[in-house]
């Protein structure tokens, strides 16, 4: 009789350790959760994106390169062709665009 006491003691603590380990699992599981659905934010990562185009002189160049190549072909659309209702003119005034965007990136 004594063994078997002595045996559901032991498993009865066992149990209750495997019970506690479980909760502080659980606790670590939702603390990691919470810090991975804070990372992912689409605000987090729009400023993960932003700081590593400050870090970045390469991206930066290159950003700024195309910044001015897009504003330079809009520009020469603006100017040339303005405002028009005419598809044909549009359409001139979208190639121009085009060219003038990829003479000026290939330029720079």
């Amino acid at each position: 009789m004594k063994n078997y006491r002595n045996q559901n003691q032991i498993l009865e603590s066992k149990i209750i350790n495997l019970e506690n380990k479980r909760s502080e699992n659980l606790k670590e599981l939702k603390i990691q959760f919470d810090t991975s659905y804070q990372e992912l934010r689409p605000s987090r990562l729009l400023i993960r994106a932003l700081n590593d185009i400050k870090e970045e002189p390469e991206v930066k160049s290159n950003l700024f390169e195309s910044l001015i190549s897009l504003a330079g072909g809009y520009l020469s659309k603006q100017l040339l062709v303005g405002k028009s209702k005419s598809i044909i003119k549009n359409l001139l005034g979208f190639t121009l665009q085009y060219f003038t965007t990829k003479i000026i990136s290939k330029n720079i």
